[in-house]
């Protein structure tokens, strides 16, 4: 996880315990603390996600509302599986016009561009 400019880059990956939500969503508040006083986006890559286990889901639900009361306005979400898009839809309150689904980084970018945001991409990323 690493913010650039005001984009949040998080890579999803293995199966997420309870425990570790609650780690993730500790480092996304430090992380984001930077940036949450103006409109931010998130480029969220998901190919490697498992899922969250079923005790963690309502965790994940806190990490999306608050980063919306933080004044996150965008998510470009990169999925391999429709199963990783149904996950983060129903925890997500955006709306299309504010959330993108794609299986390519390189529309993710162009679309966080088109909406106002610089992409960077972090090395790790690429």
């Amino acid at each position: 996880m690493k913010v650039v400019d005001r984009v949040l880059y998080v890579k999803f990956s293995g199966i997420w315990t309870k425990s570790n939500v609650k780690a993730i969503f500790a480092d996304c508040q430090r992380q984001v603390s930077t940036i949450k006083h103006q409109p931010w986006a998130a480029y969220i890559d998901v190919r490697d996600w498992i899922m969250p286990s079923m005790e963690a889901m309502d965790d994940l639900q806190q990490i999306y509302d608050w980063c919306l009361a933080n004044n996150q306005t965008h998510e470009a979400t990169i999925c391999r599986f429709d199963m990783h898009k149904n996950i983060i839809g129903d925890v997500s309150s955006y709306g299309a016009d504010f959330q993108l689904y794609t299986q390519e980084p390189a529309e993710a970018c162009r679309w966080l561009e088109q909406k106002g945001f610089t992409i960077s991409l972090p090395d790790e990323f690429k």
